[in-house]
């Protein structure tokens, strides 16, 4: 027990000196950079430069071991700023000791035991070596490592779409949560700025190793030179400065050679749970049969007449010992699926064929052209801002949207966009992704040049106008509009029209389940005793249908449950739950001098109405004739334009509570956005102005007939 303590706290230590460091790290680095280079310029003794030159060795080993540890490239997304570094630091080392061996004729004990060592001190040994290093880095690592980032950063780009799509996919399937779907597209992001940096970064070591044979050559000439200006016959010059020249240039080489190879594990390795080793280790030993094949190949070998017997042999031997093993172990792995009971197995087709069953419930389809509107990367994204109007409808509203699901689609036109319910069609519009959309605000100057459009939620005329027209469009008193705002504000008026469709049973369980834990003793007096889930459901979506807030969600079932003793029926506890939200819709159509702007009925109309009320199972409506019902949306119709002609373009129509829902069935259909509301709907005390007035010629005559018709019917 005390061991585990003191190890726990060992551990907690050396946290605290990590957090620390790391804290510290931007002092730590600038001082790093500023000291590498002061290296190009400030000469530096001999066994600095030798501590130098062990750091750059040591540094190059411990990069390539990290790389081989670790099991994705992202893992390592700095790589391209320590590629930077590492280069930088290498070829400040060799500026200082390049500055060595001309001044001094001696850079250190590092660079002479390389001259002597790997080069056995032999000039053309050591010039043929260093070649050899430069060409092995330059031709094969660095140009092969650079053709597979630029590869790879394309193919991330292209694939960045699919992608996004595939991740708002598992968001709306519930398989993931919005912080999980932000992580997932954040590094998809980063892998694409990854292979980028990467493709950009491969030109840092074909630099280094360019400027590695200039600088051998500087090294060698100038030391032979100075050799001879200092008294040196040439032999003893060559001999002492080539040794030093090459020394040199192998040091510098080999941490750069180790790099760029750890660069090319790096944009090589394959996305996976385990390191580089142990996946190639299991999957070159997988196969039984040709690594037996290859011992047996590699045995013929040994038997060709000239070649040495022995090496062929015990590679082959260590071949077919591997095969053996491995067919050994796959058969110990394979023998319980031998004694596995039969049973019906399940078709691989069965998974799609059940997602292909499942509807997206909200979902929006764009052209080719609207593919970059959705782009997270953009400073205005389309996801961002459909989570902020979830938000605004979820707190308008009282109840959470669904998840949106985007989608591109090559079949649509490539500008265009549709938002779907259930995989149907409610809305559709065209966007110009590089213009603005300029509308006309009534003060308009003078025109712009643009092309000629509808403005998609109202049908407004507008205009597509160049981005460099924005300013000058603007001043001239046109609303410009940016293209993404566009799309948003049409997906909002299309949720706000069809929000009591997106409001199911699950949603209703999930409201009823929130407030009881708030007001269990309400929700357990109402629902199930009183009214069930289903009848709650109806009389919300009749709310949402009219754009009436479900947010006081308690005073609707207050009023359900004291009028759910004598009707069932859900268009009048429809009503019931009007009056009860009384305040609420008093605030929803007052404006901001506390006035309720109205457009009334004639009494000489209103009156008549009454009798012609007729309550259905579902739906209150009025039996009227045909030609009387035109000719009242008709004089609707013109009330409401006369009113928005001045400047109230919020009105609502006011008339007898008896039938307020007869009328909103009425001209709903043809005046979906005029509300309309009963008198005992407004709250004492609030100022009612009306500003036009429904009249009918012959309304007594007329429905007057159609009350007997109901009466008698």
């Amino acid at each position: 027990m005390a061991n585990t303590d003191t190890h726990t706290a060992e551990h907690a230590k050396f946290s605290r000196a990590l957090s620390r460091l790391a804290a510290g790290s931007n002092v730590l680095f600038a001082s790093g950079l500023v000291a590498i280079l002061a290296t190009l310029l400030i000469p530096l003794p001999t066994f600095v430069l030798d501590i130098g030159l062990a750091c750059s060795i040591s540094l190059a080993i411990a990069v390539l071991i990290i790389v081989l540890a670790s099991s994705e490239p992202m893992e390592l997304s700095t790589f391209p700023s320590l590629l930077l570094i590492t280069t930088l630091f290498r070829l400040s080392l060799n500026v200082a000791s390049t500055r060595l061996i001309l001044l001094q004729g001696n850079a250190g004990t590092i660079i002479h035991t390389f001259g002597n060592f790997v080069a056995g001190g032999n000039l053309i040994v050591g010039l043929v070596m260093f070649l050899i290093l430069v060409i092995i880095q330059f031709v094969v690592i660095v140009k092969g490592a650079g053709r597979i980032s630029e590869v790879s950063a394309r193919f991330v780009l292209d694939a960045m779409p699919g992608k996004q799509m595939a991740i708002d996919a598992d968001l709306n399937a519930g398989i993931i949560t919005d912080k999980e779907a932000k992580a997932r597209r954040d590094l998809i992001v980063k892998e694409s700025e990854f292979y980028g940096a990467m493709d950009g970064a491969s030109k840092f070591i074909s630099g280094d190793a360019k400027a590695g044979l200039i600088i051998t050559a500087i090294n060698l000439l100038g030391g032979i030179a100075l050799g001879w200006t200092r008294g040196m016959n040439i032999m003893t010059a060559v001999r002492h400065y080539s040794i030093l020249t090459i020394g040199d240039g192998l040091v510098s080489q080999i941490p750069s050679l180790i790099i760029a190879v750890s660069s090319g594990f790096l944009v090589t390795k394959i996305r996976s749970e385990n390191t580089v080793s142990y996946d190639m280790t299991r999957q070159m030993v997988k196969q039984p049969q040709a690594l037996t094949i290859a011992a047996v190949v590699v045995g013929i070998f040994s038997l060709v007449p000239g070649f040495p017997k022995i090496p062929f042999l015990l590679i082959g031997g260590v071949l077919g010992f591997l095969g053996w093993g491995t067919k050994k172990q796959s058969g110990l792995e394979a023998g319980p699926e031998k004694i596995k009971p039969a049973g019906p197995e399940k078709s691989s087709d069965e998974a799609p064929v059940e997602e292909l069953l499942q509807a997206d419930v909200l979902s929006i389809l764009v052209g080719v052209r609207l593919i970059n509107l959705v782009d997270p990367r953009r400073a205005s994204s389309v996801f961002d801002r459909i989570g902020a109007l979830r938000k605004k409808i979820a707190q308008k509203l009282g109840f959470i949207l669904p998840l949106v699901r985007l989608r591109d689609d090559i079949n649509l036109d490539p500008s265009a966009y549709e938002i779907l319910l259930y995989d149907h069609v409610i809305a559709e519009g065209k966007i110009e992704p590089d213009k603005y959309l300029a509308m006309d605000s009534g003060t308009v100057q003078k025109t712009v040049r643009g092309i000629a459009t509808r403005e998609p939620v109202y049908g407004l005329p507008a205009l597509w106008i160049a981005a460099s027209d924005k300013e000058t469009a603007e001043m001239d008193g046109y609303t410009v509009i940016d293209p993404e705002s566009v799309l948003i504000t049409h997906l909002s008026e299309t949720l706000m029209r069809h929000a009591h469709e997106l409001l199911s049973r699950e949603d209703v369980h999930q409201l009823l389940e929130r407030l009881r834990k708030v007001q269990p003793s309400l929700v357990g007096e109402v629902v199930p005793e009183q009214v069930s889930a289903g009848l709650v459901q109806r009389v919300l979506q009749n709310l949402l249908k009219e754009g009436v807030s479900i947010r006081d969600l308690p005073r609707i079932l207050e009023a359900l449950g004291e009028h759910a003793g004598r009707t069932k029926n859900a268009a009048l506890l429809t009503e019931c739950a009007r009056k009860a939200l009384a305040r609420t819709i008093t605030g929803q159509h007052k404006k901001s001098d506390g006035k309720i702007y109205a457009i009334t009925l004639d009494p000489a109309l209103e009156h008549p109405l009454l009798s012609c009320v007729q309550q259905g199972p579902d739906a209150i409506t009025l039996s009227i004739p045909p030609e009387a019902a035109s000719q009242i949306n008709q004089a609707a119709a013109q009330c409401w334009k006369a009113a928005m002609d001045k400047g109230l373009d919020d009105v609502a129509l006011l008339c007898d509570a008896r039938i307020r829902p007869g009328m909103m069935n009425l001209i709903g259909r043809s005046l979906q956005r005029l509300p309309v509301i009963a008198y005992d709907e407004i709250c004492t005390g609030t100022q009612v102005e009306p500003v036009e007035m429904i009249t009918l010629p012959d309304a007594a005559l007329i429905l007057g007939q159609a009350a007997e018709m109901v009466s008698t019917g």
